[in-house]
């Protein structure tokens, strides 16, 4: 169970590789001017998470590795301090982490083990070196994960939604390189993300994540489904399910218990 886990917050984050600048267009009067896709763009930034403590309700489904079923969690966000998950079976505890913004923590109580790191680690695992707290955070909860701006990206409508693609997209695919991917986003009519597509030619993996079923909790949207497929030798898929979305603040022990052994992660 902690293995499903570990991978959901480890691997799903890789797509934040991406190198962004700043930038400014003027027109021939030296006046700023702004275009079309750079208001896509502004849009799509605009949905940001405004709640200071949100619970969530899910089950999760994965296929990986040699891992496969469904778990219940239970997922508590502070926004931009912690994840804490509690994962059952049978409404038994099988397993518990906590994700801050310094790295991250999880025990299993089946194997007594727990496994600890902070992101220098995640980004170990993953060969990328752009993983941090806050783009997990919007990941999960379908924000704008990583740091779209006007210069390094295009944005455009059709066909009732945006899609916004990496400017370097074709000539990573004709050169490919470490640590670069093909990126392209698609929102919806109300600048919801509704698909990320990744791919990273060099490795020979692509990574495709999907939002659907959009629902008005408090003042915000959350996606009730989320899925993650990976693309290498193998095909892996991670299903989150979203149940409910409520906004109290709820009490998130964790302790790793006495006796635990702590397991690397490979």
């Amino acid at each position: 169970m902690i293995k499903k886990l570990t991978y959901i917050f480890c691997l799903a984050v890789l797509i934040t590789a991406c190198k962004t600048q700043k930038v400014t267009k003027v027109d021939d009067k030296n006046v700023e001017t702004i275009s079309a896709s750079t208001k896509i763009i502004q849009q799509t930034l605009s949905k940001k998470s405004s709640f200071k403590d949100l619970t969530i309700k899910s089950k999760l489904t994965a296929n990986i590795e040699d891992l496969s079923g469904d778990i219940n969690a239970t997922i508590v966000v502070k926004n931009g301090q912690k994840i804490w998950v509690n994962a059952t079976k049978f409404g038994i505890t099988g397993a518990r982490a906590l994700i801050t913004p310094t790295g991250f923590t999880a025990y299993e109580k089946l194997g007594g083990t727990y496994y600890e790191g902070d992101f220098s680690l995640a980004n170990k695992l993953l060969k990328v070196d752009f993983i941090d707290y806050q783009k997990l955070q919007n990941l999960l909860l379908g924000k704008v994960f990583v740091d779209l701006n006007s210069k390094d990206y295009t944005a455009s409508f059709a066909n009732n939604q945006y899609t916004i693609v990496n400017n370097n997209n074709q000539s990573i695919e004709t050169s490919p390189k470490e640590g670069e991917y093909i990126q392209t986003y698609i929102f919806d009519n109300g600048f919801r993300l509704a698909e990320a597509h990744l791919k990273d030619p060099k490795r020979k993996m692509e990574v495709d994540i999907n939002y659907s079923n959009w629902v008005k909790a408090g003042d915000e949207e959350f996606p009730k489904n989320v899925k993650i497929i990976i693309k290498d030798k193998k095909t892996r898929q991670i299903d989150l399910e979203y149940n409910s979305f409520t906004f109290q603040e709820m009490n998130t022990p964790y302790s790793i218990p006495a006796g635990y052994k702590k397991k690397d992660i490979k």
